[in-house]
């Protein structure tokens, strides 16, 4: 006879205690946290490097969405009586043209929502409020790659460079 665990027993074996499960969770928002922020900064580089005014925008607005992500989960840390990590700046290499720049863009969404999938089971259990932040960051990230998927369709890899 097969034992079914809940997510509660699935959360304690994976994470043990309480106290476990919150260093894992701070651990995971952390990351998180630092990572959207970069994006941010990233998504306003390319912005300033783009020719084409509508994708200055998308990219923009992206970026605050991103930033908009970052605080949410910086209010969680400090909920749970932690302070806000450090973020170091990034700073991107210089491109040949607008299509390369939203290419790294949709590469980077991409990698990060295979670690978003990751991390949410691992919240569920004991931090609900914090999976549903990240359920609406998936969602939003889905968005964002198929805004970038359709600015990389309508541009040309062999334009000229940045304006």
């Amino acid at each position: 006879m097969a034992l079914r665990l809940t997510w509660r027993d699935w959360w304690r074996r994976l994470f043990g205690t309480r106290d476990e499960a919150r260093a894992a969770v701070l651990n995971v928002l952390r990351h998180r946290y630092v990572s959207e922020q970069q994006h941010a900064m990233r998504y306003r580089q390319h912005a300033e490097r783009m020719r084409y005014s509508q994708f200055r925008d998308a990219l923009l607005r992206i970026a605050s969405e991103e930033e908009k992500h970052a605080q949410a989960m910086g209010a969680k840390i400090k909920d749970l009586g932690e302070k806000l990590p450090n973020v170091i700046p990034i700073y991107v290499a210089k491109e040949q043209n607008s299509w390369f720049y939203l290419r790294t863009d949709l590469e980077e969404e991409q990698r990060c929502a295979g670690e978003l999938i990751d991390d949410l089971p691992a919240l569920s259990g004991e931090f609900p409020e914090i999976a549903e932040l990240f359920e609406r960051m998936d969602r939003d990230g889905q968005k964002h790659r198929a805004q970038l998927r359709d600015m990389l369709a309508r541009s040309d890899p062999q334009s000229a460079g940045p304006a």
